[in-house]
């Protein structure tokens, strides 16, 4: 059984396990990412998706509404190409997942 000493800083954490470390630098990558490409995708659906994952050839988004979701859907083909020609990301297909806000 660990005995606690109390609360470690992120930073130690870190250090100690670097899966933790890898978790954060992926989220910091998707993050520069997606914040680069809400200023390539088309205006109509500007701020409407987040890039949330990459996984093989699948882009992850999340949207916030159905109504959304059915609009980046629209404009799929172009997202794709985008993410190709300007990000050189070889992804073939979009999932778009709905979180509800609270």
């Amino acid at each position: 059984m660990r005995r606690s000493k109390g609360f470690h800083t992120i930073t130690d954490s870190m250090t100690q396990d670097k899966t933790l470390s890898g978790l954060i630098q992926r989220a910091n990558q998707l993050k520069k990412l997606d914040d680069q490409l809400q200023m390539c995708l088309p205006s109509q659906v500007k701020g409407l998706c987040h890039l949330a994952n990459i996984k093989g050839e699948t882009a992850v988004f999340v949207c916030y509404t159905q109504m959304e979701a059915s609009k980046i859907r629209m404009y799929s083909r172009s997202i794709l190409q985008i993410m190709q020609t300007e990000f050189k990301i070889s992804v073939k297909k979009l999932q778009l997942k709905v979180e509800l806000k609270r």
